[in-house]
Order: C-alpha cells, then sequence, then structure tokens
C-alpha cells in the first residue's frame, strides 16, 4: 500500500522472527523505484511499497484487491478476465484487443509482461510489491503512460538453509497450503523453490444452470525453482523459472437488468470456464566493473488463455434467447532482453544507461453465438478454424482469427546530477520504436494482413531539494507512451481505422517527504496534473462487430496523494493510512459511439417499417446516435479513495506478543467508459472494514493468525463492465463477502 501500511505490514513479521527494533523501523525499506537502491523516504519519486505481510493481513490475493491500498490505483476486470488497471486515471481502456500494451506497465524480478491476462496469476512468494505512480518514459521496461506495478519475489541466500510452511483456512472451504525451502551449494550458490496451491469454493452462484453452478471460486497452483550463483563479490546470477496452472469456473459478473437481488445469484444459464497457464523463465545477471555495474534481465513467457461465457449474463428466459462465447482463446510468446549500466553507488553523479528489448507473438481465437426468440439453446461447439464459410451456422453471432507480432527496441540515458547543496537535478530520455505486423479474419473470411509502426521520445527531468535530513521537496515533468497498433477485426468497419495512433501522457507533479520525531512519523505529499493527447477507448462501429481501438484527442486528469504514518506509546501502537482526490475530463471534441445508444438507434429505425437490419441506412441510424464526449470525466478516476489503519503491538507476559489490527478502505465514485451514461457507466463508492491478529511467541519458530475481511459484508461493486460486443449488457463485479482466514505458520 502506502508509505504507512508498507511499515505497519514490516511491524507484522517481514520473517516470522523478526527483531522488533528492526521491524518497526518505519523509514529503512529498501526499494529500486528508477533502477537505484534507495529508501522509501529518500525517493524523489511517487513511489509505495507493500510487504508480503500486508497482502496476508488484508487477505489480498487478486490485483483487484488492492484498489484503495495504492494512492490513486483503480484494477477491475473487463469481461472476467482482461483486466483494467489505471493509476491517477491513466491506463487502459483496451484490453478486449490482445495485441495492446497496458498503459500500467507490469513487471515480476525485472521481466516486463505485456498482456494484462497475467494478473490473474495472483501474488506467489512475494517479497513486496512496488507501484511507481505517474508516466514512466525513461529507465523501466516498457515505457508507460500511468505507471508500473513491479513485482520482487523472494529469492535464494547463501546464509543459510531454511523453510516457511504456511496453511490457511477459511470460509467457502478456503484451503492454501504454500511451502518454501533454500538450500545453499557450498559458499557461492543457492537454490529456493516454492510452491503454493489455493482452492476455494464460489462466492456466486449461476442458478439458472442445473443443480446451481459456482463462479468466483479458485483452483490454482504455483510453483517456482530460482538459483543463484555469486563465484566472486562482483558477480551474481540469478536463473528461475515459475509455473502458474490455473483452472476454474468463471467469474461472477451480474446483469444489472437482473431479477433476483441477491448480488450472489446470478440468473444465467451458461456454465462459464476459465484457464491459464504461464510460464516464466528469467535471468538476472549483475557484474561490478570498476566503474559502473553491468546488468542484464533476459525473460521468456508463455501464456495460454481460454475462456467461455454467458455474454448475456441472464438466463434464455429473461434474456429472450442466449448470447453465448463458447471460445475466447489467447496464446502469447514474450522474448525480454533489457541491458544496463549504471553508475557505482559512490559515484557522484548517478546515472544509469541501457536498451530494452522485446518481441511478442500472439494469437486469438473467438466463437459467439447468439439467438433471439427461441426456447432452447442447442449445442455450442468450437468451430475448427479452418470452417468454410458455407459451413457457418446461423447461430453464429461473431467469430475472429486474428495474429499480431510486435517488436519494441527502445534505448535510454538518465542522470542524477548535483547542482549544490542539497539540490539534485535529473535528466532522462528514451527513444521508443514500436513495430507492428499481423493478419486478422472474421466469419472464417480471408485474413487481411497489415502493419503499424510508431517512433517517439519520451522522457523526464526533475529536482529534488533537501531541506533537511528528515525534508525533501521535489518537482518533475515526465512524458511516456503507449504505442499505437492494429484493429484485427475492424477490415470492414465504416469509420473506425485498421489502426490507432500511440497515445502520449505528459505529467507535471510536485511532491514532498517528511520525517518527524526522530522517525517516528512521516507524511508524504504529491499534487500531479495529466495531460493526455490520444487517449485510447474501445470505440464502436456502426457495423456491429466491427469496432476496435480509437483515440479521443485531448484529456487531463489531476489530483492529490496524502500518505503518513505514526509511531506511538512506546512503539506499541501505529496509526496510518494514505488518501487520493482526484479529477479529470476530456477536453476536446470528440463524438463517440455507445453500443447500447446505438442498438437503441437501430431499433426505433426499424420501428418505422422503412429501414431494415444490416442495410446502409440501418448504419447510419446507428452512427446517429454518437455524442459528444468533451466535458466528460475520464474511466475509472475514483474521486476520493483512503486506507485509514491502527495497530496496536501487546507483550503477552515473557511469552510473546499479540499484534492487532483494524483498517477501513473506501473506494470513491467513478465512470466506468468515457460516454459517462446514467445508468450504465455511473459506478457507486464503497467502504470496507478488515481486522486482522497474530500471535508470535518469543521462543518458537511459528505464529498463528486470523483475518476478517469485509466486516459488515459490505455489497461493494468493484468494477463495471459495459459490453462492447455481444448483447452490449451492463453487468457488476462485486466485492469479495465476508472472509474469515486463519493461518498457521512455521519456520524450519
Amino acid at each position: 500500500m502506502s508509505l504507512a501500511l508498507i511499515q505497519g505490514g514490516s511491524a507484522f513479521a517481514d520473517d516470522a522472527a523478526g527483531d522488533d527494533d528492526s521491524v518497526r523501523n518505519m523509514n529503512q525499506i529498501t526499494v529500486y523505484g528508477e533502477k537505484r537502491e534507495t529508501t522509501l523516504q529518500d525517493a524523489p519519486i511517487a513511489l509505495s511499497a507493500i510487504t508480503s505481510d500486508i497482502l496476508d493481513q488484508a487477505g489480498i490475493t487478486d490485483p483487484s484487491q488492492l484498489n484503495g491500498y495504492v494512492p490513486g490505483l483503480m484494477i477491475t476486470k473487463s469481461g472476467g478476465s482482461e483486466r483494467i488497471v489505471t493509476i491517477r486515471g491513466v491506463g487502459q481502456q483496451t484490453p478486449e484487443n490482445f495485441a495492446t500494451i497496458p498503459g500500467v506497465s507490469f513487471h515480476v524480478d525485472g521481466a516486463f509482461l505485456p498482456n494484462s491476462i497475467a494478473l490473474n496469476m495472483g501474488f506467489f512468494d512475494v517479497d513486496r510489491i512496488e507501484v511507481l505512480r505517474g508516466p514512466q518514459g525513461t529507465v523501466f521496461g516498457q515505457s508507460s503512460t500511468g505507471g508500473s506495478i513491479n513485482i520482487i519475489t523472494k529469492q535464494p541466500t547463501l546464509d543459510e538453509y531454511k523453510g516457511t510452511f504456511k496453511a490457511t483456512l477459511g470460509d467457502y472451504n478456503y484451503v492454501q497450503g504454500f511451502a518454501s525451502y533454500n538450500v545453499p551449494i557450498g559458499e557461492t550458490a543457492a537454490i529456493r523453490g516454492s510452491i503454493q496451491q489455493t482452492s476455494h469454493d464460489g462466492y456466486a452462484t449461476a442458478t439458472s444452470v442445473d443443480g446451481g453452478y459456482e463462479l468466483d471460486d479458485a483452483d490454482n497452483e504455483h510453483y517456482r525453482i530460482a538459483g543463484l550463483w555469486e563465484p566472486t563479490d562482483k558477480l551474481s546470477t540469478t536463473l528461475s523459472y515459475t509455473l502458474y496452472n490455473d483452472k476454474h469456473n468463471g467469474g461472477a459478473l451480474k446483469n444489472l437488468e437482473d431479477p433476483n437481488p441477491d448480488i450472489r445469484e446470478l440468473t444465467q444459464d451458461f456454465p462459464a470456464k476459465f484457464k491459464l497457464r504461464s510460464e516464466l523463465a528469467t535471468l538476472n545477471v549483475a557484474y561490478e566493473l570498476p566503474f559502473a555495474t553491468l546488468k542484464s534481465v533476459t525473460s521468456y513467457q508463455d501464456l495460454t488463455h481460454d475462456q467461455s461465457f454467458d455474454a448475456d449474463r441472464l438466463d434464455i428466459a429473461t434474456y429472450g434467447g442466449y448470447d453465448h462465447v463458447a471460445t475466447w482463446a489467447t496464446d502469447a510468446e514474450t522474448f525480454m532482453e533489457e541491458l544496463t549500466i549504471s553508475s557505482l553507488p559512490e559515484a557522484p553523479i548517478d546515472w544509469i544507461a541501457g536498451v530494452f528489448y522485446s518481441n511478442t507473438d500472439s494469437a486469438q481465437y473467438v466463437v459467439e453465438y447468439r439467438e433471439l426468440g427461441v426456447t432452447s439453446i442447442p449445442p455450442l461447439p468450437v468451430l475448427p478454424k479452418d470452417t468454410p464459410q458455407s459451413a457457418i451456422p446461423g447461430n453464429l453471432a461473431y467469430e475472429n482469427i486474428s495474429s499480431v507480432n510486435r517488436e519494441s527496441i527502445a534505448p535510454f540515458f538518465q542522470a542524477t546530477v548535483p547542482i549544490m547543496a542539497n539540490l539534485n537535478a535529473t535528466i532522462g530520455a528514451r527513444y521508443n520504436d514500436d513495430k507492428y505486423e499481423g493478419e486478422g479474419a472474421s466469419y472464417y473470411s480471408t485474413p487481411t494482413q497489415s502493419s503499424f509502426d510508431t517512433q517517439t521520445w519520451t522522457g523526464k527531468v526533475g529536482l529534488d531539494y533537501d531541506l533537511s535530513e528528515d525534508s525533501m521537496l521535489y518537482a518533475s515533468w515526465s512524458r511516456g507512451y503507449k504505442p499505437g497498433g492494429l484493429n484485427g477485426g475492424s477490415s470492414g468497419a465504416l469509420t473506425v481505422s485498421t489502426t490507432y495512433d500511440e497515445e502520449v501522457v505528459e505529467a507535471i507533479e510536485f511532491g514532498s517527504k517528511n520525517t518527524f520525531l526522530d522517525g517516528r512519523a512521516t507524511l508524504n505529499a504529491s499534487i500531479f496534473f495529466n495531460q493526455y493527447e490520444n487517449m485510447q477507448f474501445i470505440e464502436e462501429d456502426p457495423i456491429p462487430y466491427s469496432g476496435g481501438i480509437g483515440n479521443i484527442p485531448e484529456a487531463e486528469t489531476y489530483g492529490l496523494e496524502l500518505e503518513g504514518s505514526y509511531l506511538a506509546f512506546d512503539d506499541q501502537l501505529m496509526l496510518g493510512g494514505n488518501m487520493a482526490l482526484l479529477d479529470g475530463e476530456v477536453t476536446a471534441d470528440y463524438e463517440a459511439l455507445d453500443r447500447r445508444l446505438a442498438d437503441i438507434a437501430a431499433a426505433s429505425a426499424e420501428a418505422t417499417g422503412t429501414i431494415y437490419p444490416w442495410t446502409f441506412d440501418w448504419f447510419l441510424a446507428r452512427q446517429s446516435a454518437a455524442v459528444q464526449v468533451n466535458g466528460n470525466t475520464p474511466p475509472n478516476l475514483a474521486d476520493l479513495t483512503y486506507n485509514l489503519y491502527a495497530a496496536w503491538f501487546q507483550p503477552i507476559g515473557d511469552h510473546g506478543e499479540l499484534t492487532s489490527r483494524i483498517e477501513n478502505v473506501y473506494v470513491g465514485e467513478y465512470e466506468a467508459r468515457i460516454f459517462n451514461t446514467d445508468g450504465a457507466d455511473d459506478v457507486s463508492s464503497y467502504s470496507l472494514w478488515n481486522a486482522y491478529f497474530q500471535y508470535k511467541p518469543n521462543e518458537g519458530p511459528w505464529y498463528v493468525s486470523a483475518s476478517v475481511t469485509n466486516i459488515a459484508d459490505e455489497e461493494g461493486v468493484s468494477g463495471r463492465f459495459v459490453d462492447p460486443y455481444s448483447s452490449g449488457t451492463v453487468s457488476n463485479e462485486y466485492v469479495p463477502p465476508r472472509q474469515l482466514l486463519v493461518t498457521f505458520g512455521f519456520e524450519f
């Protein structure tokens, strides 16, 4: 979460036998934000970090549960598997296009993962999560417009044999087992292996499937093995391999027109399925030269994903037919290499230079069936990809086969130079070169080939000034970029282009970081202004199923963020939290077509008896529903978010210590899409209360803990999905229900 929560997290048990004096030190959390080692309070950037302990204590197993824990961060599901991630209202609104690049980049141990589906892997064997807020256009992996989420996993160590075992049981038959073991090999090598298995029953039920069908369940496995080799004190090499397998029922998205008022009971009649397999191999090498440090990050990811779901999210009687996706399959292979050379820690000028390269091959296959005015659902097969057009069934609503190759190369440089006592200047630049080649076809037609490339400069200029050893001011201008690309299914569209332009965000930020009372209190603040150019969004075409990604010329977001903490009563009480106030608007004229309004206009045209479906006049009727979005609020920009917590550390005689923490998470109102349509895009606020308790003996390598999440069983809407395809349904994703989890941990 914020600095406050991290510090609180450190106090709870970074390792089960941590020293109280060190784990409650609030200011020495080491981070690598802009690829240089520093402490959280000394980094002149908007950076939050979340320890593994906070993930455990808050019951966070899924990225979407981070909402409210990092100022300005919003993560919501799109259709049940893709993720929309924004920071300060900047991110990705287009996850359905499998070849797009996220506006908030996602990394694991330095490896860039380009597909938002990878966020479904959750968190496994995590040391901490670092979240950089604002455009990252210089040193960090793929350039991004909104920020970066970086997961740092626990690594092998040379010092000792050490194992960890954790078992968690809870409501909804929640069962999670975790084990890891570190084995030194001589004095220069070590191996660390870890495994985690998680399962629980569904939080919701599709009631119109015979016997009931659970949704929002879990059944996944995580495996990792990592090897460390340090033959000298100047060379360090780590090779890791991670395998993730997930096979469960689909996500629970409840149609707003569902007649059942119970949010956990969905009037749906199609058994959704979700499968994901991901393999990630990463090689990190660092070598200290006499004058600099040379580093290399090499990674390979193979991701295979398939899902099927009820697209109308109702049953046949309520909807008057059916609209079901038989398969939405995605395959992606990514190779990445990043080579950097940077100054040594004692150098008078802090600098880094490098080059980033990635190559991704992606393929997608979608088969969707729709039929109205029927009373039964026929078999809905996944048709062979070579199906002749003469054999297309009459109820096939949509089919698409697409493949894209994306190649990116970006050299970069950044330096921080002392100008005078206590004043430093930072300047950085990056040249981005992205190329796309692909082909796509719908309804088993002949594929259309296309290509697209973009080149642009991004960078950063900043100043930071130390008012004292405990207070810092900083200011920065930064420019981030998200490449343009191809619309594989828009070759026959009327208004949507087969390509879309790059998105650029320029940001101005002023911030302050302060430590008080001999390190017992902190208060950090930042204000920012983001200027969007060519905001990418999902654009509907007058011809159904021909939409793609479009660009809104200009938009802006702005806001205030606060983070703070306070340690009192002889280190027994810790108070802390964060808050973000955000707003923004589209600042240029642009008419965009809302799928829902287009359908209404088409129905009105048909009612005249003179205009017929799929004629040119019918397409014009749909286009007449386009709305002006100038002045609207950008999506996923919650007006207010905060997290407040209190923790108490109570000695139990000479036996051990009881840690108690309670927190309140609030996520304010926001708009789900750029259209700001009443009843479809306006998402209400919610507030959650969570509690955590842990007992750790003074002597003994074990602990026991209990957490209660969503104590009041709040029916909060964590995400709103307005389907741009198929039936155009509007659905809610809800926060998980109240849940009690009990964990026993042991170290050996």
